[in-house]
């Protein structure tokens, strides 16, 4: 028998404690793997504190300037950031820090303009939180757009009022001012300078549409930007898998339909005509979007270079702006599904392809 006690093992020296029971996977202690930690408290690919204050003062200040569509790609990178690595709480200082550098370079050019500022710094901000919570989809995304619209277009049109008049009467004024100028300019292109400002005078809300897609876009990028590093889970997945739920084809209907009264009856009132038109072209650039899915689709493990998808998409873009090439082929797609996506009810009675930001089936 062995002269040590404990089945030949040494004892234990003085004043040591016995070996911990859990390795190192015990909860609380212990070795955490390499690539493990928890974003939410700054991990190893999280974006650095200083940097993600900056960026967020940064785009607050842009959003004043004449670089304003840069300051939702910024804001909605920091604040994207600011949420995987500190929560809610970094989330709401970054949004603080932006707006506090919007309201202190935009007031003093003017109240309207440190409005504005606001509104795309909130963008940045709202993009983040629906991207953070994995549910940009495209209904998302138009929803989103709409709000833009409406703040814009509401600010606006309440500063038109404090100043004694409307947002159209002030837009049909700039509309004839610049009538007046072209055609002083330019006498011999007359007809077709009243053709252009009858044509401004309906559809000039769509430049209000195209401002708020523009700074979504713009806040989308960004988002993506910081997700794919901090959250790869919950980053963009491609245009591929971009489809528009059955809603969005309603409203088409429903603004073709508006149309159709007020170019028929000539005692439709005015307001049906701008309101079917301008919805028209904000769906427009949604099915133009779903065609450029489409063609992104078909691109997908095609061996193009670089060049060839250049020229490729050069001549999507040419064909949308000359002949609509990209809105119609978004709309067949409804019903066509090019891409055999997924679609329909699913079981707990939501459209699938709002399911999940990206879903290709």
């Amino acid at each position: 028998m062995s002269a040590w006690p404990n089945n030949g093992v040494p004892p234990t020296p003085d004043g040591a404690g016995e070996a911990p029971t859990a390795g190192p996977m015990q909860s609380g202690g212990g070795i955490v793997p390499f690539g493990s930690q928890d974003d939410e408290k700054g991990g190893r690919d999280s974006v650095p504190l200083p940097l993600v204050l900056l960026t967020c003062a940064v785009g607050g200040a842009l959003a004043s300037s004449t670089m304003s569509l840069a300051a939702p790609i910024l804001v909605g990178y920091g604040l994207s950031a600011a949420h995987a690595r500190g929560g809610m709480r970094l989330t709401a200082l970054g949004t603080g820090i932006s707006l506090a550098s919007a309201l202190a370079l935009g007031l003093p050019i003017g109240v309207a303009q440190g409005v504005g500022s606001v509104i795309a710094c909130l963008a940045g901000l709202i993009v983040a939180l629906v991207c953070l919570r994995g549910r940009l989809t495209p209904g998302a995304g138009c929803l989103v757009v709409a709000a833009l619209f409406a703040a814009h277009i509401g600010a606006d049109s309440a500063f038109a009022l404090m100043n004694g008049t409307t947002l159209s009467q002030t837009m049909a004024e700039l509309i004839e001012f610049y009538r007046d100028a072209f055609t002083e300019a330019s006498p011999t292109s007359s007809a077709q300078v009243q053709t252009v400002s009858a044509v401004a005078g309906i559809l000039w809300p769509t430049a209000y549409v195209v401002v708020s897609s523009g700074e979504f876009l713009a806040a989308l990028a960004g988002a993506h930007l910081a997700l794919r590093r901090v959250k790869p889970e919950r980053s963009w997945e491609g245009i591929a898998g971009y489809d528009l739920p059955l809603w969005i084809v309603v409203a088409l209907v429903v603004a073709i339909a508006g149309l159709a009264v007020a170019l028929t009856v000539p005692t439709s009132p005015q307001p049906v005509l701008m309101v079917s038109a301008n919805l028209a072209m904000a769906l427009r650039i949604a099915f133009a979007v779903q065609g450029a899915a489409v063609v992104a689709w078909l691109l997908r493990g095609r061996d193009l270079g670089a060049f060839a998808r250049f020229l490729v998409w050069a001549a999507a873009l040419y064909l949308e702006v000359q002949f609509v090439v990209l809105t119609v082929v978004g709309v067949v797609d409804v019903w066509a599904n090019f891409r055999h996506l997924q679609r329909g009810a699913a079981p707990d009675g939501t459209a699938a392809q709002d399911k999940k930001p990206g879903q290709t089936g």
